[in-house]
Formats: C-alpha cells, sequence, structure tokens
C-alpha cells in the first residue's frame, strides 16, 4: 500500500495504523491478537482513538464515502488556493502600476536632489 493510501504515515518513526488495517479493524476481519494489538496501539494514541470510535459508529459504505468526500473537499480547497493567487494579480493590476509609479518617481526624485545638491 502507498503512503497516499495511508492514513496515519510514518513521519516521526512511530509505527503507523495503514488504511488497509484499520478497516480490516473495523470490519472485525483481524485475528484476535492483530485486533488486540490494534487496541493497545489505540490506548497510547489521543486523536486517532476518538476517531476510530466515531469510525465504528458509520457502516464501511458510510466510512468510504466520508473519506472520499473530505479527499475531495481538501484537493478542492488545495487547487482554489492557487487560483486565487492568480486572481489576485489579475484584480489588483491598477494598484501594481500606481505602486511602481511611485516607486519610480521615488527614484527620480532622489537622483534628482542627489544631481542638484553636488551643483
Amino acid at each position: 500500500m502507498s503512503n497516499a493510501a495511508n492514513i496515519f504515515p510514518n513521519e516521526d518513526g512511530r509505527q503507523r495504523l495503514s488504511e488497509e488495517k484499520l478497516q480490516d479493524y473495523l470490519a472485525g476481519r483481524l485475528s484476535k491478537e492483530e485486533q488486540h494489538e490494534i487496541e493497545l496501539w489505540l490506548a497510547d494514541e489521543g486523536m486517532e482513538s476518538d476517531a476510530v470510535e466515531g469510525l465504528q459508529k458509520l457502516s464501511a459504505a458510510e466510512t468510504q464515502d466520508a473519506v472520499n468526500k473530505l479527499n475531495e473537499n481538501l484537493r478542492k480547497q488545495i487547487s482554489g488556493k492557487k487560483r486565487k493567487r492568480k486572481d489576485y494579480y489579475k484584480d489588483n493590476q491598477w494598484a501594481l502600476i500606481a505602486i511602481i509609479t511611485v516607486l519610480i518617481f521615488a527614484v527620480i526624485a532622489y537622483l534628482v536632489i542627489q544631481f542638484v545638491g553636488k551643483s
């Protein structure tokens, strides 16, 4: 299973729970030893155990639906932010032109003052 499909990626060197193993746990397809191992792991984790409690209240189809909706919303938000940055410059084109014009006048004024001061 790829890291993209892993709900809890291994970032800090600790063992993480894969999406496949979590789904098997929720569906009751694991052996008693594997279930006990996951329950011990969840006892040490805060947020993950709360998430599993919430997932246990949903059916497998509802869980997959929720995950798919979350992923779709995240993709939309990420792609939306990229477009907003481009739109920002397009919408503020006249403000940028005004700022550049003021800076050019400031540089010209500085050069004139320096030139007049030396004469």
